[in-house]
């Protein structure tokens, strides 16, 4: 398994999608789905706030 940095670490734990869902899904959570414009280039996963992933890239 490769692994990726994270532009910003500091935040990782707490707000980044890929750290959040690993946890328990909340409501709120899907919320950061709706509408993307950004990828993560790291996961793939498609956000709506590049502060939600670790390497934002736009749609």
């Amino acid at each position: 398994m490769t692994e990726f940095s994270c532009q910003n670490p500091e935040e990782h734990c707490d707000l980044h999608i890929c750290q959040l869902s690993a946890k328990e899904r909340h409501p709120e959570l899907d919320k950061l789905f709706e509408n993307p414009q950004f990828v993560c280039v790291n996961c793939g996963v498609k956000v709506n706030k590049s502060a939600n992933v670790c390497v934002p890239k736009p749609l």
